[in-house]
């Protein structure tokens, strides 16, 4: 699956929620934020890659840059 279609796939699901893809984003921003990543920043984007993480997140295939999950 190429970067575009990842983008996609995670704002699709931001938009059209569905309870497995908000369980699996629920577990991965948890990394994000509790773990305090010192990349999340404030706006909820990633300082590596510069995704909004809340989209990056529901999608099945995106990966965290820096392999945290």
């Amino acid at each position: 699956m190429g970067q575009l279609q990842e983008i996609y796939e995670g704002w699709k699901n931001l938009t059209f929620p569905n309870p497995q893809i908000e369980e699996l984003a629920k577990k991965r921003i948890i990394i994000c934020v509790n773990n305090e990543c010192k990349k999340f920043k404030a706006n909820k984007s990633c300082a590596v890659c510069g995704c909004y993480m809340p989209a990056k997140t529901r999608s099945k295939k995106s990966k965290c840059p820096l392999k945290k999950w």
